[in-house]
């Protein structure tokens, strides 16, 4: 049976012959995943940016689409629906890569928790603790923004927000930081 000779070329008929036909599910994610290759592609380059790892990076995007296909149901469009799992495994691939360069960031680095001078801890801190107290969001912005050295229209782009809701996402981070280095100053006072 050739899926091209059928006239099974919109996207719901072949999603259903994916789903009902194991035998045929290379050739039909194949022609499923033809239209968004180059968009998919470019979206995983912009969001990990990181030319060495792309490879890697969009052939486990690919694994797991295929992996989810069988359980999708035709709810919502279906190029939304791959672009969440890859920008869920780009966000997870730069969490780990983030991950080993967390600790010991100078508090310099941070440009507004770093302004108040009530604040006077050690010029270097375990950031990595400081950061599991903030929400995913939160954490996500300042990696964002400070190890990876996005700007905030990138910031935007990448997590599809507004640019004044990204900013404002930045300040609340920021400020919710300096609240729990202000808490920890003040155990380490009241300790002594």
């Amino acid at each position: 049976m050739n899926i091209l000779n059928n006239g099974l070329l919109n996207e719901v008929d072949l999603l259903n012959v994916f789903q009902n036909n194991r035998s045929k599910r290379n050739e039909i994610f194949s022609l499923l995943m033809k239209p968004y290759w180059s968009s998919l592609y470019s979206r995983c380059m912009f969001r990990i940016n990181d030319r060495s790892s792309i490879d890697d990076v969009f052939q486990d995007v690919l694994l797991r689409i295929y992996q989810a296909l069988p359980k999708y149901c035709h709810q919502g469009v279906f190029r939304a629906w791959i672009y969440t799992i890859a920008d869920n495994v780009c966000y997870s691939y730069l969490e780990k890569k983030i991950k080993y360069n967390k600790n010991n960031i100078s508090i310099e680095n941070i440009e507004p928790v770093s302004n108040y001078n009530q604040v006077n801890i050690e010029d270097k801190i375990d950031l990595g603790v400081l950061l599991d107290e903030l929400s995913h969001s939160e954490q996500e912005i300042i990696d964002l923004r400070f190890f990876q050295d996005l700007t905030l229209i990138e910031i935007s782009d990448i997590l599809c927000i507004t640019i004044s809701a990204c900013k404002m996402r930045l300040y609340r981070a920021l400020k919710l930081l300096h609240e729990i280095l202000f808490r920890k100053k003040c155990l380490v006072d009241l300790q002594h």
